[in-house]
């Protein structure tokens, strides 16, 4: 199952850090097809451009997943952030979805919040897999976005607002969050969690570090497009991220392991 994982996201798909302004277009057609008609169930959104994008993206980093074959653009999840720079001191869970009594586990920053995950209902067949496990697996894929941006941005605690099922599958996957508060009408019935920086880095199954490794590698080779994105946005100092680390890890051992990376 492992390497089939693996497989499939590293080769099939490719998940890519939203940075200009063509990714942010990829993005709002997944959030289109897959957020709003989801949200609309619950209630009316006015101003449908402020959905799709808006000032929080801002203050986050997202990835999107693509399908290599036809460049289509499936899946995304947001990492929103809070530092000492970042205009908006509240998670997504606190301003909208009514999560109050947090503030204890928000005395160190930088922390992030896990929102967003969308994942198209059209994708591409794979004969050897069923459309669920298909799903399942896409699902992990953009989980893995979590331990590459923990990796590259020291956030101390880590928080997802999230239904059951979502939760139950993380666990499986030694992302093992916390409740924290109440459950709460967020779109549906959902309840807020959080999870420290050591139990994730230590925890998380291996699967996700596989992945995360390879991308990582990846940014390690070709590390331009990130260290422009982050020398030109407002609320983040390359110093304050491990990139450099990670470009002279790689470069000295390419062929390090998950276990070495992290140790």
């Amino acid at each position: 199952m492992q390497q089939q994982i693996l497989n499939l996201i590293t080769k099939e798909y490719s998940l890519k850090l939203v940075t200009n302004n063509n990714d942010i277009e990829k993005l709002k057609e997944i959030r289109q097809k897959v957020l709003l008609p989801a949200y609309e169930k619950h209630t009316h959104i006015e101003d449908i451009d402020k959905f799709l994008y808006n000032q929080d993206d801002e203050q986050s980093f997202i990835y999107i997943l693509i399908h290599n074959d036809t460049q289509k653009p499936v899946g995304t999840i947001r990492v929103f952030f809070i530092n000492d720079k970042t205009p908006i001191k509240q998670l997504p869970m606190q301003m909208y979805g009514g999560v109050s009594d947090i503030d204890s586990y928000m005395q160190t920053y930088p922390v992030c919040e896990i929102s967003r995950l969308a994942l198209i209902k059209d994708l591409p067949s794979y004969p050897k897999l069923s459309a669920l496990k298909h799903r399942t697996i896409l699902t992990i894929g953009l989980q893995s976005a979590i331990a590459i941006n923990m990796y590259l941005y020291g956030y101390t605690t880590v928080f997802s607002i999230m239904e059951p099922a979502l939760y139950r599958l993380l666990s499986r996957y030694g992302i093992d969050f916390k409740p924290i508060g109440q459950e709460v009408d967020y779109f549906g019935p959902r309840i807020p969690h959080a999870i420290p920086r050591d139990k994730l880095m230590r925890e998380a199954e291996k699967t996700l570090w596989e992945i995360a490794l390879f991308y990582l590698k990846e940014l390690a080779q070709n590390p331009d497009e990130f260290i422009e994105y982050i020398n030109n946005h407002p609320y983040l100092d390359i110093d304050e991220l491990y990139i450099q680390k990670l470009i002279d890890t790689i470069r000295n051992n390419p062929d390090i392991t998950v276990d070495k990376l992290l140790a």
